[in-house]
């Protein structure tokens, strides 16, 4: 909920909007004086104050002043009586929010907090709007394969709660599909999708990164910056590449997810959201977590559902959905026209894809580029993929598959001697030449 400093020194007046705020759910703070409130604002963090202007101790622009020094971001609305319009004019220029004129109406203060709050809101979201609308043409998960409807099915039942799901999968099967697609599902789908790749934000910064930093926290912080926790709030936060965070974070990110709350980096004030977490890894954090890299309370902390993104070698069978979605996005992005035959349906088929889907919807970009007639064909495809196929086509053709034999042969034993072809030659038991034109025979060299 939005925290909101009320400064008074009218007892009156202080509980009676104290009373009117709680009403609509907002937590309020109360403060009988400028000092008070400058000392909870220094241990807590405001979304909004409210200040009268004229109060012993430290009045309402001096509170402005010493505000505005530490924060740009926190609202101020200064209540002054009628006599004092040039004073508060003055707080408008001094960097206060807005302003109102006592006696007032509680319902007008009402409605100007919820203006204000509502805008933060709006601010926020827009701090994260270039990325999100990176993502609005993004994929959708395909496929109709046994493997990608279990997939589906997890996502149906968990994607409705809050609970806190580890996405793991080889690099390419669309491990941040499944995530956009658990945020899309949920009660927080028209909230924030923050993502943060843990593996690409140098080991100095990601923590200023993800729970943002105060003004001179380090060199080059001139001034404060929300994190990735705070920008997620009440959304959705991806913590892609979670297997390469660095150990002191890791114990930090545990907290966090316990607690729901830290503190900037540079900063002393307590910041509580509410997130829903989504984990990705290409890694086996099992394994990390015997080789001592990744702590084991936060992996089980993170896995409370696992979801298990399936390798395109395992549903061979969703390629041709895979591939007509690909070129209808890329046909309509460069210009083009292309079809795929089922010739070369049939060849990428025989390939069992290492960089799973993304390198499908790569090779599709390219053949529908650079084919050179309205369908893609074989001719069109990678030599990798061709002589693949070609292979698997020879079947039980004795030559054919002795030739591979051979081929596979020639290469462990040249890999086995580092390179060295004299070495390579007396293992095969032949000799030097027959290995360098057996080599140039199958393009070894």
């Amino acid at each position: 909920m939005p925290r909101i400093l009320l400064a008074e020194d009218d007892e009156i007046m202080r509980i009676s909007i104290y009373d009117r705020l709680r009403k609509y759910g907002w937590q309020v703070d109360e403060a009988r004086d400028g000092l008070e409130a400058m000392s909870l604002f220094e241990k807590n963090h405001y979304q909004l104050i409210i200040s009268d202007i004229r109060m012993p101790g430290l009045d309402g622009l001096s509170l402005l002043d010493k505000v505005r020094r530490q924060n740009q971001e926190t609202d101020i609305i200064i209540m002054t009586a009628y006599g004092s319009v040039d004073d508060a004019l003055n707080c408008l220029r001094q960097g206060a929010t807005d302003y109102i004129l006592k006696p007032f109406d509680l319902d007008d203060l009402v409605i100007r907090v919820t203006r204000l709050l509502n805008h933060q809101a709006i601010k926020a979201r827009c701090e994260i709007l270039e990325d999100t609308c990176r993502h609005n043409h993004e994929r959708e998960l395909f496929g109709t394969s046994p493997a990608m409807q279990q997939v589906y099915a997890l996502i149906a039942q968990a994607a409705p709660t809050n609970a806190t799901i580890l996405i793991t999968g080889e690099s390419g099967t669309g491990k941040e599909l499944a995530a956009r697609a658990i945020h899309s599902a949920s009660p927080r789908h028209d909230k924030p999708f923050v993502s943060i790749n843990c593996a690409a934000i140098p080991e100095g910064l990601i923590e200023s990164e993800l729970f943002g930093h105060e003004r001179g926290a380090f060199t080059g912080a001139d001034q404060r910056r929300k994190g990735k926790f705070e920008l997620a709030d009440n959304g959705t936060l991806l913590l892609d590449e979670l297997g390469d965070l660095p150990g002191p974070l890791q114990a930090k990110l545990l907290r966090v997810l316990q607690e729901s709350r830290f503190e900037r980096v540079g900063g002393t004030k307590t910041i509580r959201v509410d997130v829903r977490i989504l984990a990705c890894t290409s890694k086996d954090l099992h394994h990390e977590v015997e080789a001592g890299r990744f702590r084991r309370d936060l992996l089980y902390r993170l896995q409370v559902i696992p979801l298990h993104m399936p390798p395109l070698r395992e549903h061979k069978e969703d390629i041709t959905d895979l591939c007509n979605a690909f070129l209808k996005e890329f046909n309509t992005l460069h210009g083009k026209s292309a079809r795929i035959t089922k010739e070369a349906i049939d060849c990428l088929r025989q390939y069992d894809f290492p960089g799973n889907t993304r390198e499908l919807r790569n090779l599709m970009e390219r053949a529908a580029v650079l084919c050179r007639g309205p369908e893609i064909t074989p001719a069109d495809l990678p030599l990798e993929i061709t002589s693949k196929a070609s292979q698997l086509d020879a079947g039980f053709n004795l030559s054919a598959r002795l030739a591979v034999a051979e081929r596979d042969c020639l290469l462990t034993a040249l890999r086995h001697c580092n390179g060295s072809r004299t070495e390579a030659a007396r293992l095969l038991g032949i000799s030097r030449k027959n290995l360098w034109e057996k080599m140039k025979g199958y393009s070894l060299e």
